[in-house]
Parts: C-alpha cells; sequence; structure tokens
C-alpha cells in the first residue's frame, strides 16, 4: 500500500510535533522530579537534624502538677 507525499508529509509533520510534544513533556517531568529529589533530599536533612537533637535531650523530663513550685 502506498501513501501519497501530501499525506506522507502531513504524516511526518504530526508526528513531529508528536515527538516535540513528548520531548517537552519529559523535560518538564525530568525538572518537576529534580525539585522534588532536591525537597526530598532537604526533608531527609531535617528529620536526621531533629533526631540528632532528640538524642541530646535528657531522657527524664519530669513534670509536676504541684502549683506551689510555680
Amino acid at each position: 500500500m502506498s501513501v501519497p507525499s501530501g499525506n506522507r508529509t502531513a504524516l511526518e509533520k504530526a508526528r513531529a510535533a508528536e515527538r516535540a510534544a513528548h520531548a517537552a513533556e519529559v523535560a518538564k517531568l525530568s525538572k518537576r522530579i529534580r525539585e522534588l529529589e532536591g525537597t526530598n533530599e532537604a526533608l531527609g536533612k531535617a528529620i536526621g537534624l531533629l533526631h540528632a537533637m532528640n538524642e541530646h535531650e535528657p531522657a527524664d523530663a519530669r513534670t509536676t502538677n504541684d502549683p506551689s513550685g510555680s
């Protein structure tokens, strides 16, 4: 089966447009992935710092309900 030249050109243009749209979407999603990975790394560091700070706090923090100590 042979495709007429005019139709072939139209199909090639449509495929080129589709490839360009896919490439743009891939670039956009790749950028978003890098942003989210950076956020994830920052949150991991913050959580690690909170754990480290928690380890340095006194283990037995006593609270009192005695109003005379206030």
